[in-house]
């Protein structure tokens, strides 16, 4: 059956139509105490939530006057309709749907961090007996849109010479239903991120057909197809600067440890992820990880991943999966960084 095309523009303008912000005047005390002593996180068990979930076992956020709330979700549309709804604080997102939501205009939320690069962790997989991208041709392959892994697909298809409106069938699918759709014979491919990518390799009659090193954008300038980005909703931060700047203290600090103490990050990361030791290692080393000193130089106009997303937006623009790139720089803040 042939789907009807879908772009993430479409999946995440309906976020932004019934969200009325109301920006509160700013509440810091003068002592630079946090002004609210909790902080509600939008996280999933994506690598990208690490520092914060390490910041939260290892008490890092307590030490700075903070209690944390870790909430889950499986994409980061979701994690972006809850946050600019007001029910999220602060949040690490895929970039894609940041990106998608500036080019609607919505202006209820920036971005002020950039925590990891990473590779080799997120790709296609296929089933034995698809060897190349152009086995895919007449199969189903699934991918969560509006996300990071569909845009990839959609690259990589495009590389390989596909139409994924007529020569394949695309399926929106969430990461944690792969391995079942996988297992069924539902679909013969599919594109997902770690720690649901790691299992799904695991599985008996499963390969990697290609990781996310392949994305266009990753060859020319190593950037992924949908780089993690710190996202605070705007009039949070206007309310409570002080609450975010300990919260940006604490998070870093997780950073400091997951580079200086994976294995000690590991034993409580398997908690959230639920990969066992060697897994969870194994994904650690693929990870770098970028320390708070370093985050105003990329984060300040023209820093180099503020160049990398304006690159990102213009090609979600060429895809067709936003209608214009916005001025991505217009949505950073530095002011909660060291």
């Amino acid at each position: 059956m042939q789907l009807k095309k879908v772009t993430i523009s479409t999946l995440l303008l309906a976020l932004t139509m019934a969200v009325m912000l109301t920006l509160a005047p700013g509440t810091a005390s003068a002592d630079n105490k946090p002004e609210k002593v909790t902080v509600i996180y939008g996280g999933s068990s994506w690598l990208g939530h690490y520092p914060a979930w390490v910041g939260m076992e290892k008490g890092l956020f307590k030490k700075h006057g903070l209690g944390v709330l870790f909430q889950n979700f499986y994409a980061s549309s979701g994690r972006m309709g809850s946050l600019i709804a007001g029910d999220l604080d602060v949040a690490s997102t895929g970039s894609i749907s940041a990106i998608a939501l500036m080019a609607v205009g919505n202006k209820s939320f920036l971005a002020f961090g950039t925590q990891d690069s990473y590779a080799t962790v997120e790709g296609i997989i296929a089933r034995d007996g698809i060897n190349s991208l152009k086995d895919l041709k007449g199969k189903k392959i699934a991918a969560p849109f509006a996300s990071s892994a569909h845009v990839l697909v959609l690259d990589l298809l495009e590389q390989a010479g596909l139409d994924p409106e007529k020569d394949l069938t695309l399926l929106n699918l969430k990461v944690n239903e792969m391995p079942a759709a996988m297992s069924s014979g539902e679909i013969d491919a599919c594109a997902a991120w770690t720690p649901h990518f790691n299992k799904l390799l695991n599985m008996k009659g499963n390969h990697l057909l290609v990781n996310d090193t392949e994305f266009s954008l990753y060859k020319k300038y190593k950037l992924g197809p949908g780089p993690d980005l710190l996202v605070v909703r705007k009039d949070f931060a206007q309310k409570y600067p002080n609450t975010c700047k300990a919260f940006v203290k604490g998070y870093f600090e997780a950073v400091d440890m997951l580079i200086n103490k994976p294995g000690e990050c590991a034993q409580v990361l398997v908690k959230l992820t639920n990969l066992n030791m060697e897994d969870q290692m194994t994904v650690l080393k693929d990870i770098e990880w970028i320390p708070g000193s370093k985050q105003k130089a990329l984060m300040s106009d023209p820093g180099d991943f503020i160049k990398g997303m304006q690159k990102l937006g213009n090609f979600l623009t060429r895809h067709g999966q936003i209608d214009q790139a916005p001025m991505v720089k217009n949505w950073v803040t530095t002011d909660m960084l060291p």
